[in-house]
């Protein structure tokens, strides 16, 4: 219960401690939002079962910033988010007993870190604690940015990043160059969504009858061998149990720790970067499987587990940003990621009353380098019309493993009406391959400063079938289940 008394502490006396510091003495400065969310899924094919057309959030989040300077040399940042969930958790009547059952909430400590300046010598800067670092200079399509992880729980809000403890130091030798390296000792991964375990479920019809399973990131003479295998097997004698995904994390050891470094240069109207990163994939990539069926007299048991593993990798980035003046000052941003990827084997063993049936090996990620990238530009046409657009090479989680490399186009426009109080804007992601997509329109009303309604939709479009039950490439990026349902949504913000 401690934490309920958090906020209330903070906001009470850290105001009161920045009122009693004098100008000679420690500075604080305090910011923060407080949100209200609603969401409502708005088609259920995508779910499990009866899933959908119901709300799926409905939650309230209080941030908290804060800037704490002892002296003008030293500053302590803290970013904490309380959030309270409007769904209670109650199952047993013994629950109704319980307030974090009925009024359940968390706690999450974004950064809390130091920086101390002119640490080791006067042009240097020392940062250590939680942290959370921005590398590239493209919009959310970062290639060249992996010292923190992904954090795709809440696919709205998909600019957030995992922190993690990190050493940064920072050097400034000249003012058109700053260099700057950083140690982050433990991996953490991307956190995912809820939807991503639909990415290993089995369909059934109204009956129970199997009608197709994931396929497995094998060769196509591989995936034709498994269907053969079992493709006999009456589909309504088959009884699957709920698959069990394991993920092989990397040791807590020096040899995972992770690094990078990045040069940063300016020259006039142009920015370029130049970055090396030494770690791992933050999204997990499949390495091992093993399904066992069982024949009793009432049908065919089968159970199914799978292993996924954080591969190391290699990137040497570049990236850019350009304000051309001599072409209506159109922005240009750009960022080139080459990677140089650990080789990941995969294996299926598949079992028949204990006995081995087959037993096949893939390759499902080489030991070549690839490329990701990302070019875009943006161009205010006038006070009231701005348009951004982006190539991307490469979605978030893709590591030219079996399902490949693909191409992205991504694109907003935004238009002010009544003196910039209502906001209009249209976004969207399309993947030019297999052309799913995910629509993005939302209306935000500054009812005044500092105070926001904003109201709209997150639209998957696409097929949840792939073209080809066996080739694991086959799936739509945005169609498939594992992706998430559409939502329609309204959001209250209040910034101070």
């Amino acid at each position: 219960m401690a934490a309920r008394w958090l906020v209330p502490v903070l906001l009470v006396a850290l105001p009161a401690a920045g009122r009693a510091a004098d100008d000679s003495g420690p500075k604080l400065q305090l910011s923060g939002t407080l949100s209200s969310d609603v969401r409502f899924d708005i088609e259920r094919y995508r779910g499990v079962g009866n899933q959908g057309y119901d709300f799926s959030v409905n939650r309230n989040d209080l941030t908290l910033h804060a800037d704490l300077m002892p002296s003008e040399r030293v500053v302590a940042v803290i970013d904490a988010r309380l959030r309270y969930y409007g769904f209670n958790r109650v199952v047993a009547l013994s629950d109704t007993s319980d307030r974090d059952k009925i009024d359940p909430f968390s706690v999450q400590l974004d950064q809390a870190y130091v920086a101390v300046r002119g640490v080791p010598v006067a042009s240097m800067d020392l940062k250590i604690g939680r942290m959370i670092q921005q590398w590239g200079a493209a919009d959310m399509f970062n290639p060249t940015d992996n010292l923190n992880a992904r954090d795709f729980y809440d696919p709205m809000d998909y600019t957030r990043k995992v922190p993690n403890q990190m050493l940064e130091l920072d050097w400034y030798p000249a003012e058109w160059l700053s260099l700057q390296g950083v140690v982050v000792p433990v991996f953490k991964p991307s956190e995912l969504p809820e939807s991503t375990a639909m990415a290993y479920l089995v369909e059934t019809d109204a009956r129970g009858c199997f009608v197709a399973a994931p396929a497995a990131p094998l060769d196509r003479a591989g995936a034709l061998e498994l269907a053969n295998k079992f493709g006999s097997v009456d589909p309504c004698q088959l009884h699957f149990g709920t698959p069990q995904v394991n993920t092989l994390m990397p040791k807590n050891e020096l040899r995972d720790a992770q690094a990078g470094v990045r040069a940063k240069i300016k020259a006039g109207d142009l920015e370029v970067g130049l970055s090396y990163y030494y770690g791992r994939f933050s999204f997990p990539v499949a390495v091992d499987a093993q399904a066992s069926a069982t024949v009793t007299s009432s049908g065919t048991d089968v159970t199914y587990l799978a292993e996924v593993y954080y591969p190391r990798m290699q990137v040497a980035g570049l990236d850019f940003s350009y304000s051309a003046p001599w072409l209506f000052d159109i922005g240009f941003v750009g960022e080139l990621a080459v990677i140089f990827p650990e080789q990941v084997d995969f294996g299926l063993r598949a079992f028949v009353n204990g006995s081995k049936a087959v037993e096949l090996k893939s390759r499902n990620v080489s030991d070549k380098p690839f490329i990701k990238a990302t070019l875009g530009a943006d161009y205010t046409f006038t006070k009231w019309l701005y348009v951004n657009a982006m190539f991307v090479h490469g979605f978030f989680d893709e590591f030219n493993d079996a399902y490949g490399i693909h191409n992205y186009a991504v694109a907003s426009a935004d238009v002010k009406t009544f003196e910039d109080s209502v906001v209009w804007r249209a976004s969207a992601v399309m993947s030019v391959d297999d052309y799913s997509a995910v629509l993005n329109p939302q209306v935000t009303w500054v009812v005044i400063p500092g105070v926001e309604v904003l109201a709209g939709a997150f639209v998957y479009v696409g097929s949840t079938h792939p073209s080809d039950p066996n080739d694991y490439a086959a799936r739509e990026k945005f169609g498939q289940k594992a992706a998430g349902r559409s939502i329609a949504f309204v959001k209250g913000r209040l910034t101070w």
